[in-house]
């Protein structure tokens, strides 16, 4: 037991008071995060009709809601042009294109978006986003699924050409490149294999 009058302990129950206080500090932070995931993920089962809740989470875990979802059609294009580094100019205005097809002019999509042109999408954006298009492809008639895929792939593989490759040899996508593109088809090989055929057929 401390005893207040000796400066010793006034010390060590000071910080004891404060390693409590930031202990619960710190327990109100995550389940506020907690809380804040929770409405996200309710916001885009509502938006979406998607009820697979652990993907739900996924998604929301990345902060996207329903007011930014939007911007989850292009991470392919983003993860294809961030494949070597960087994301050059003519890069930059096709995925801008794509936003545009998209709806996505301003607001939290916008926002998030101009975010992941100046950093890349971490890795369990990316997967998470592609398994969430995979969801919302499901949700269309075959032909339209199968069709809407093949076009995103288009605009991934439009994305990888854009630069011109070397010397401006237009058409020519760059190792890094391709292994984006490889495993974007890999991903989508289960549930649209032609969509994922044509794509490798092509690089």
């Amino acid at each position: 037991m401390t005893d207040a009058t000796k400066p010793l302990d006034r010390m060590a129950r000071a910080h004891e008071e404060e390693y409590f206080r930031t202990h619960n500090r710190d327990l109100i932070d995550a389940l506020k995060a907690k809380l804040e995931r929770h409405d996200r993920a309710e916001g885009l089962a509502e938006a979406t009709h998607i009820h697979d809740e652990a993907l739900l989470e996924r998604v929301a875990a990345q902060g996207i809601d329903k007011d930014s979802m939007a911007v989850i059609h292009l991470v392919p294009l983003l993860q294809v042009a961030w494949a070597d580094g960087e994301i050059q100019p003519d890069e930059k205005d096709l995925i801008l294109e794509a936003a545009t097809l998209y709806g996505i002019a301003e607001g939290p999509a916008r926002a998030r978006l101009d975010a992941m042109l100046k950093a890349p999408p971490s890795a369990e954006f990316v997967d998470a986003a592609i398994d969430f298009i995979k969801a919302l492809l499901a949700a269309l008639p075959e032909g339209e699924a199968e069709q809407a895929c093949e076009n995103m792939t288009t605009l991934a593989l439009h994305v990888a050409e854009a630069n011109g490759g070397l010397f401006g040899l237009i058409g020519k996508v760059e190792a890094s490149e391709k292994a984006a593109l490889r495993a974007i088809a890999d991903k989508l090989s289960a549930d649209y294999p032609h969509a994922a055929e044509h794509l490798l057929e092509r690089l």
